[in-house]
């Protein structure tokens, strides 16, 4: 970074003439892909596919109205996915999989998803976080 004592705020009497601007020296390259894209990316095309379609059904809308907000890679703390149901019995475990939450007409849908496709609606409020990002 570059310290400069004028410049925006300097000369021209739109800001104080003593303020310190830092600009950088050079312009860097994005180092981080925007949220959107990144959860659209985390996961592959053919397992997001069939959790899209399950959300439109779910929330009785077009494909064109979801929202993604969330689609990362993720390593759950057990085959429950984070999501335990009373009474089942789950593989304890890391499990590598995908965690994807989708808004739609005003809901919101958390799918835990195995690496392998498999997916299921984790019913709100029984849901836990994972264990940690996968770092794909």
């Amino acid at each position: 970074m570059k310290l400069c004592l004028d410049g925006p705020f300097g000369p021209s009497g739109l800001g104080s003439p003593n303020k310190l601007v830092m600009t950088p020296s050079e312009t860097p390259a994005p180092s981080e892909i925007p949220e959107r894209s990144r959860a659209q990316t985390e996961v592959p095309q053919r397992i997001l596919d069939p959790i899209l379609k399950e959300a439109a059904k779910l929330a009785k809308v077009p494909l064109e109205q979801l929202v993604i907000v969330r689609a990362v890679a993720v390593v759950w703390n057990d085959g429950s996915l984070g999501c335990p149901e009373s009474g089942m019995q789950f593989t304890q475990a890391l499990v590598s999989g995908y965690w994807v939450v989708i808004k739609a007409a005003e809901q919101t849908y958390d799918f835990r998803v195995s690496r392998e496709g498999n997916f299921r609606l984790c019913p709100e409020g029984r849901g836990h976080p994972p264990s940690q990002s996968d770092g794909r």
